[in-house]
Order: structure tokens, then sequence, then C-alpha cells
């Protein structure tokens, strides 16, 4: 008898993060037509600077600055972090007049440590009222970075941006299964997340923050996911981060298989990571403070991966069924059942709603052939896990 409450309890815990995902997919699915689409752009009422940290950025960061110029950006509101470049990123960042601070620290390598070069700068010159966060591999409009900046003048609160992967017809299924991912990651799911009054995950570019809110957070660390550090960091200081569905950022998957595979792999271990190291401290403050945002936060950032939350939910469900078969008790079964069941309706429904671009029916079936694909990635993070920066590269001779 005991053992089938304890079975019963480890299938309430192995539902929370279906849980967790599904109602979030089901707020955005429900509230789709309330979503503003087109807001209208008011003039500044304070001063910004772009934070462009870069490390060997110079195929795209010439491009990038060149697109904020023709969007009315002044070149000295741009601050470039040339992070231990060994190419001439900074040499085409200066040709395009924009304010470039060059760092080299072997020892210390990563977005972070450049974040924190740059706010150093910053403290002994004349400070903005918002700084802006943008990957030298992003492209923002100037209609979004105006919005991206009032939102944060008004709320008094970090503001992330809508970060969105480009994707076609030319790519491989896999980039589109990715690309539906993320879109459900980094769209689908703050929506709901933002409407819940719940603090939002930052996703490390497209973000605003007050000078004095980011001026006092400590960035300058090795963490390789350093953004969702950042928005635990903000949350607990006071100043959670909210969406600005309608400010969006683009960007590209890299081109070149074994980067794509190193991008994806320390963004999900890093993921990892987080829920391992951080997700016990948040529900602990929750607690202590009382404080049903950062509960929240922390049921939104234990959700694992898609791909690895889909393993982890059949692996269990197997393991569920063979338990009430050989004992003849099916309430743990049943319970996990429902809500598998729940999760994977709504999913199918936000595609339907929002990723039929990304993937036809046919593809759709694919998923599970893509899921079984990530397996080498949550072995590596058991048996040789990511735990320093590494440069995503995006040169095309390195096929």
């Amino acid at each position: 008898m005991l053992l089938n409450f304890v079975v019963i309890g480890i299938a309430i815990i192995f539902t929370i993060p279906l849980l967790v995902v599904g109602f979030e997919l089901l707020i955005t699915l429900f509230h789709r037509n309330m979503i503003v689409s087109d807001q209208e752009v008011t003039e500044l009422q304070g001063t910004y600077k772009i934070l462009m940290p870069a490390h060997n950025e110079a195929g795209i960061i010439g491009q990038t600055i060149s697109s904020l110029l023709q969007q009315s950006v002044s070149a000295d509101s741009i601050l470039v972090v040339a992070d231990n470049c060994t190419d001439n990123t900074a040499e085409i960042a200066k040709s395009l007049d924009a304010t470039v601070l060059e760092r080299e620290d072997a020892m210390k390598r990563g977005k972070g440590f450049a974040l924190d070069f740059g706010i150093n700068y910053l403290k002994e010159t004349k400070q903005p009222d918002v700084m802006v966060v943008l990957d030298a591999d992003c492209e923002i409009d100037g209609k979004s970075l105006n919005l991206l900046v009032t939102e944060c003048l008004k709320k008094n609160r970090p503001v992330q941006a809508l970060y969105l992967m480009r994707h076609s017809a030319s790519v491989s299924l896999k980039q589109r299964v990715a690309g539906f991912a993320w879109l459900v990651k980094n769209k689908i799911r703050p929506i709901a997340v933002n409407k819940l009054g719940l603090p939002v995950t930052l996703t490390g570019t497209g973000m605003a923050f007050p000078w004095h809110v980011f001026a006092n957070i400590n960035v300058g660390h090795g963490n390789i996911v350093e953004d969702m550090q950042l928005g635990i960091d903000c949350t607990l200081s006071g100043f959670s981060p909210i969406f600005c569905q309608e400010a969006v950022v683009y960007s590209d998957f890299p081109e070149q298989v074994q980067a794509e595979k190193t991008q994806r792999t320390r963004w999900e271990h890093g993921h990892l990571s987080t829920i391992v190291e951080q997700v016990p401290t948040l529900f602990k403050q929750a607690i202590t403070r009382r404080d049903w945002r950062l509960l929240g936060l922390a049921l939104d950032i234990s959700v694992p991966p898609l791909s690895l939350l889909v393993i982890v939910a059949s692996l269990s469900g197997i393991t569920l069924s063979i338990y009430s078969f050989m004992v003849g008790v099916y309430a743990p079964l049943y319970i996990f059942l429902i809500s598998f069941l729940f999760f994977i309706c709504l999913l199918v429904a936000s595609w339907w709603q929002f990723g039929r671009e990304y993937l036809t029916v046919k593809e759709l079936c694919g998923i599970p052939v893509y899921v079984v694909s990530k397996l080498y990635v949550y072995a590596a993070f058991i048996f040789k896990r990511e735990i320093s920066w590494v440069k995503t590269s995006r040169d095309k001779k390195d096929e």
C-alpha cells in the first residue's frame, strides 16, 4: 500500500512539467484574439544604449550595425564589446562609427564577461536610461526597438522582445522542428506567462533594462546560459522581466551541422544545469518571501527542453504501464496519461494555430525521429557536460 502511494507521488511529480506547459499553451490559445498586433509608436522620452557583445563576428556585424543605422539609430548609441576577437570584428564596427571596446582575457571568456566590461565602461561615462542587449548576429527594426525601450521606460522593468529564428522550406527537417520548438519556448509560453503577471525567462538578445537595474546585477560570470541567470537575478532583486510580443528580433540557425549541434548542446546543458542548481533555490525563496511570482518562475524554468520533456514523459509512461500491469494498480498510470494527453493535445493545437508555417502534417509526424536524435545531447549532459562558453561558428567554410 505504501509503495502505491509512493508511485502515485512520483507520477504526480512527472506530470508537473507537462501540466505547466499544457496550461501555458492553453492560456495563449484562449487569449490569442486579445494579442495586440500593431501598437502605436510614440516618441522616446529617455536615452538608450545598445550593448552588443561580439566574438569573431566579422562575417555579420557589419550587416547588423548597418541595419540599425538605416533604422535611424545613431552610431553613438551602439556600444560594441569585441571580446577576445582574432578577426577584424572591431575594425568593421569602428568603420561604421560605433563605439568599440576591445577586451582581451583568455581566462574569462563569454558573453557575461563582455556585458560586464561594457557596463563598467558606461559607469565611467554618460549613463543611459535604458540598456538594450542585442547580439551581433541578430536583427531588429526601428519600430521594435522603439517599443522595447518605451515599454522598459514605462514599466521600469526589464523587457524581453520576441526572439525568433527565421525559417524557410530549404532548411532541414531538424531545423524546422527546432524552429517550432523555439516558437513554443520563445513566443507561445511567454505570452501566457506574461498574461499571468509572472516573470518571463530572458532569451539572451532583444532585452531592455532600466540602467539602475542592469548596472547593479552581476553579469560577470561564466554561466553558459547567462540570459536565464540574468532573468533570475533581476526577479530576485525585485525587477521581474516582462514580455513585449510586438517587438521582434530575428536570427538564423547556424548553417553548419556541427555548429548547430554545439549551439544546442550549450543551450540545453545550460538549461538543465540551471534547473538543478537554481530551481530549488527559487522554490525556497518563493516560500520564504511568500512570493507567487518566484514560484511561477521556478515552475516555468523547471520545464526541461521540449525534446527531453517528451523523452522523459515517454519513458515514464512505459515504466508506469509496466508497474500497473504487474501490481494491478492503475491510478498512477491514469494520472500520468491524463496529463500527457492534455499536453499532447495542446501542443498539436498550438502547432495548428502558430506552427503550420514551420511544419507540415507529415513533418509533424516525424517529430519522434527528431526527439530520438537528441538523445546524444542529454547523454552528454550526464557523461560530458558542457560547462564553459563556446562560440557558435557560422562560417560556411567549416562545414
